[in-house]
């Protein structure tokens, strides 16, 4: 497996906009982390803090399955190490074939839910 974890980001209350609240950001490479962190913060500057963030994730083409088996079906670290079913690997590498023929990159829609913060004012 390729060098992901999952990480988490204080990032702005979906209501009061204001408070900060640990938030997931799901399955990442260092490298995503960055980028993805640095996308919120351009979008936040912008004041477009909606309820769900839509970033880009690119991904190379080694780290592309386990992107997609972690985030977009729930699969585990150890699942990856042989335990996925034989349908799901099918549909990860068609849509990464897909992809590359259509792009030299790999990049893929990464949606981040904000969360809401234990003292919220706002009803």
């Amino acid at each position: 497996m390729t060098n992901f974890q999952y990480y988490f980001h204080e990032l702005p209350c979906f209501n009061c906009k204001k408070t900060k609240v640990n938030t997931d950001l799901g399955w990442l490479t260092a490298t995503m982390k960055e980028d993805v962190q640095a996308q919120l913060a351009a979008i936040i500057e912008q004041g477009n803090v909606e309820a769900d963030l839509s970033v880009n994730v690119t991904c190379t083409k080694a780290e592309a399955r386990d992107y997609l088996l972690l985030n977009f079906y729930g699969y585990s670290e150890e699942e990856l190490e042989g335990q996925i079913e034989a349908d799901d690997e099918k549909e990860v590498a068609d849509e990464i074939a897909e992809l590359l023929a259509e792009n030299d990159a790999l990049v893929f829609e990464h949606e981040i839910a904000l969360q809401s913060c234990t003292n919220c004012d706002v009803e």
